[in-house]
């Protein structure tokens, strides 16, 4: 099946959730059944549907859901809208993937709502960096034009999609052309609030208790070996699994292999 008539399915198959936490839409999608669930947060984007592929693999074996980020204004209004998401959903505890600019959301969910995180999965994402992007240093962003930042986003993002199918890179367009100067702002605030996130450390997370995998690539990017090399000191006690050649977009360029791992992992921290 092509990608094209694979997404038309899962449109199809896969009407958005509604609903309004704090003034603020949130859009998800669910899917599958079972004990555990998986809670998939994509990257900068904002737009879960890009891991339309991911959903349909996991959902065979797993409740997935995964929405939308809105253009909220701070890292708590984020995380507080994710755990409404789970409350609308009936779920206690998930298991929570974050890929990228997830990733970070994930890491700040888990010390936030530590009781409601089953096990936590950091993939192809970093630890919080001071000195990499302060929110004084992004401020000016918001004087720009709409289409100046769609071009800066597309340009900073859209590397990541070498070697995929061209289905990527024309759907990547498309979903970057339909955002809004909130929503890439949003995206890029939060991602310098969290780069000031102070207390985290190896050892900070022991109350929770809770397993943690990283994944990642040896030829990322956006998360150099520096990068990779923080990520795992701040988690030294992580499952670690590295994608060979698939630079920032294993899910896409390996989704069977990418899924697998994931199960595998669910099932052990169940």
């Amino acid at each position: 099946m092509s990608l094209d008539r694979e997404l038309a399915g899962f449109r199809a198959t896969h009407p958005p959730v509604r609903l309004v936490h704090q003034g603020a839409e949130w859009r998800y999608y669910r899917g599958g059944r079972g004990a555990s669930t998986a809670l998939l947060l994509g990257g900068a984007l904002g737009v879960a549907e890009f891991a339309f592929q991911q959903i349909g693999l996991l959902e065979q074996h797993v409740h997935v859901v995964a929405p939308d980020y809105p253009s909220v204004g701070t890292l708590g209004d984020l995380l507080d809208g994710l755990v409404a998401v789970l409350d609308e959903e009936g779920v206690r505890r998930a298991h929570v993937v974050g890929g990228s600019f997830g990733g970070l959301v994930a890491q700040a969910l888990v010390r936030r709502h530590p009781e409601r995180i089953a096990s936590l999965v950091l993939s192809h994402t970093g630890a919080p960096d001071p000195g990499r992007r302060r929110r004084s240093a992004v401020a000016p962003l918001a004087l720009l034009p709409t289409s100046l930042l769609r071009s800066l986003l597309r340009r900073r993002l859209g590397r990541t999609l070498v070697g995929a199918d061209p289905f990527w890179r024309e759907y990547f367009d498309r979903v970057v052309a339909g955002l809004s100067k909130p929503d890439v702002l949003s995206r890029v605030w939060l991602a310098a609030e969290f780069a000031e996130q102070a207390g985290y450390a190896p050892g900070d997370l022991a109350a929770w208790g809770g397993r943690v995998l990283i994944l990642e690539a040896d030829d990322d990017p956006l998360f150099p070996p520096a990068a990779r090399e923080a990520l795992r000191a701040l988690y030294p006690g992580a499952e670690v699994h590295t994608f060979h050649g698939t630079g920032h977009a294993a899910a896409v360029l390996r989704p069977d292999e990418y899924a697998a791992v994931l199960l595998r992992f669910f099932r052990a921290a169940a």
